[in-house]
């Protein structure tokens, strides 16, 4: 038995996913966290709070785009054998299947994250900062175990037959925008703390899932059961429809505001009795948007189908063994297809919230600080980091920081920022995950995650010191 039907079937499987996707991760840069110049950082901890107000520039206030991922580049591309040759995938026959599933874990996730500020300004009336903003964010993820891979690769490899049980291979995707007002105050001199309220508008939100996958093959018959979920929240949306009723896309034909929902931010800032040390905590995104019942769209898939008698199948483009090849794939793709179901209620999205806590100390009068900061993001996609950063700020308008990123950094990646404000203009740049080592064709080598942050905007009144 020839294993070029699995291949074929699983990688239709994973595109009929994808396409069943609306097009709709930490964007923010964790190491401006500690830049006292930053207009940004009130993101990750709305105590936070820059020398000086300001007004963004429309669409450049903040411009984030991240990327997380367990995986690397170089785990499905591979150098070519020849000099001159054209790279391959971890599909071709040359690639060995041991060498590319070892270097996977059970599960193998991959987000991607874009958050742009439309408009955002931030103004102080004595000790007090007061921020709004108005920003879209985008999101798309997706969840493969390894299971999947392996059937991919291996097919059947055992004379008496192989098994595989995949679970939750996912794909995900969204967009909604936020609108938000923040305040933080000097409580104590020795605590500041903020709060910030955000008004959610939900755009799009769309779920594909195949919870399980239970494939046994033989010599002579597989058998294949499978249970999913196709989920799609927006307005005036609706399923397209293949000619057996299966659904093959979502048409959304009135565009507009399909959900809406709050979240609130909360932190502080704590002088410690220790002189120059101060303690932080951010917790941000505590909330999520609701989706009406009659912006909402479900579909489900289960089914189970068995191939018999199929031995002798050639991928040649000729014979009988080429049409039966055909009509097993259009029997997978049969038993996978979602059915559309009445949606009897809405659904509420809950946001991931995030905690940021931080520690800095400070010397040569605070022109130097280092810092530490853990984050995790909780919920079903969780993520965690703990950085360390050197901050150096020489005079008021030069700010620069260094970091790195202990959990995801692999030793092959560096952080930096640059905060400048050249009096009629506050410049911001950042990233996380500095990538240093590539293929000799610009792959990065070892890591896929990485993150840039840009931020332009006018300086507005200093903050003023506080009467003694």
């Amino acid at each position: 038995m020839k294993t070029s039907f699995l291949k074929i079937g699983t990688f239709v499987l994973l595109g009929s996913l994808m396409l069943t996707s609306a097009k709709a991760q930490q964007a923010t840069s964790r190491t401006a966290y500690f830049m006292e110049n930053a207009t940004q950082s009130h993101q990750m901890n709305p105590a936070l709070s820059p020398y000086n107000g300001y007004v963004s520039i429309p669409m450049l206030g903040s411009l984030g785009l991240g990327l997380e991922s367990n995986m690397a580049f170089t785990h499905f591309i591979y150098p070519p054998l020849t000099e001159g040759g054209q790279l391959m995938t971890f599909m071709h026959p040359d690639v060995d299947a041991q060498r590319f599933l070892s270097k996977l874990r059970p599960n193998n996730y991959l987000r991607a994250g874009l958050q742009a500020n439309l408009l955002s300004f931030g103004f102080y009336t004595e000790e007090n900062f007061w921020t709004f903003d108005l920003a879209t964010k985008l999101g798309i993820g997706m969840n493969i175990p390894y299971e999947f891979f392996a059937f991919a690769k291996n097919g059947m490899t055992s004379g008496s037959g192989n098994e595989y049980h995949i679970r939750d291979l996912s794909v995900n995707a969204g967009a909604y925008v936020e609108a938000s007002a923040g305040h933080s105050r000097q409580l104590f001199d020795f605590l500041r703390v903020g709060m910030k309220l955000k008004g959610l508008i939900g755009i799009a939100q769309v779920k594909a899932n195949i919870s399980e996958m239970d494939i046994v093959m033989s010599p002579s018959r597989w058998s294949i059961q499978t249970r999913g979920s196709l989920e799609g929240y927006a307005r005036g949306a609706a399923f397209t429809n293949d000619s057996t009723g299966a659904v093959n896309g979502i048409d959304f034909k009135t565009p507009g505001i399909g959900g809406f929902g709050m979240a609130v931010d909360l932190g502080a800032v704590y002088n410690t009795p220790i002189e120059n040390l101060t303690a932080s905590l951010g917790i941000i995104d505590l909330g999520g948007i609701s989706w009406g019942k009659k912006n909402t769209l479900r579909a489900k898939s289960q089914g189970s189908v068995s191939f018999e008698g199929i031995d002798g199948i050639s991928t040649d483009g000729t014979g009988s063994a080429e049409e039966q090849l055909e009509n097993m794939k259009n029997d997978l793709m049969d038993m996978i297809a979602f059915k559309e179901e009445a949606a009897t209620r809405g659904h509420f999205q809950g946001l991931n919230p995030t905690f940021n806590l931080g520690v800095e100390y400070s010397v040569l009068d605070n022109k130097i600080s280092a810092g530490l900061l853990y984050s995790q993001r909780v919920g079903n996609r969780g993520f965690s980091e703990l950085m360390t950063a050197v901050n150096f700020r020489p005079i008021k308008q030069v700010h620069v920081s260094t970091s790195y990123s202990f959990i995801h950094g692999g030793f092959e990646t560096f952080g930096f920022a640059l905060n400048l404000v050249p009096y009629v203009m506050n410049i911001f740049l950042a990233c996380d995950y500095t990538i240093l080592k590539y293929t000799p064709q610009f792959i990065p080598l070892n890591t896929a995650t990485t993150n840039v942050q840009l931020g332009i905007s006018v300086p507005l009144g200093k903050k003023q010191p506080k009467e003694g």
